[in-house]
Order: structure tokens, then sequence, then C-alpha cells
């Protein structure tokens, strides 16, 4: 058994001040995601993600 691994997308989380935000480097291109709740953030960039990838 062969097993090839690929990186999909690479994802940096910060906090500065009271945001926090996230910049998520994709085959397609980067994105950048800004919220105060970091619940709401991760669940932005996962919808994103599902789209992007749920394809594969």
């Amino acid at each position: 058994m062969v097993t090839i691994a690929e990186s999909l997308c690479r994802i940096e989380i910060l906090k500065e001040g009271g945001e926090f935000i996230a910049k998520v480097q994709t085959q397609g291109g980067t994105k950048e995601y800004r919220n105060t709740i970091f619940e709401d953030l991760l669940r932005e960039l996962f919808i994103d993600l599902q789209e992007e990838f749920g394809e594969l």
C-alpha cells in the first residue's frame, strides 16, 4: 500500500486585542477571517473549507 500525503491548507490563528484573526492559505488563494467571538470565526472558516474541499 502506497500513501501519498498532500497539504490541503495552512491555517494560522492569531489574537489581536479583542479580535481573533484566521489566515487561511489554500490552492485557491489566501483568505482572512476576523471576529471577536472565537467560535463564530471557526464556524465561518470551516463552512468555507467544507465548500472548497467538499468535492474531494
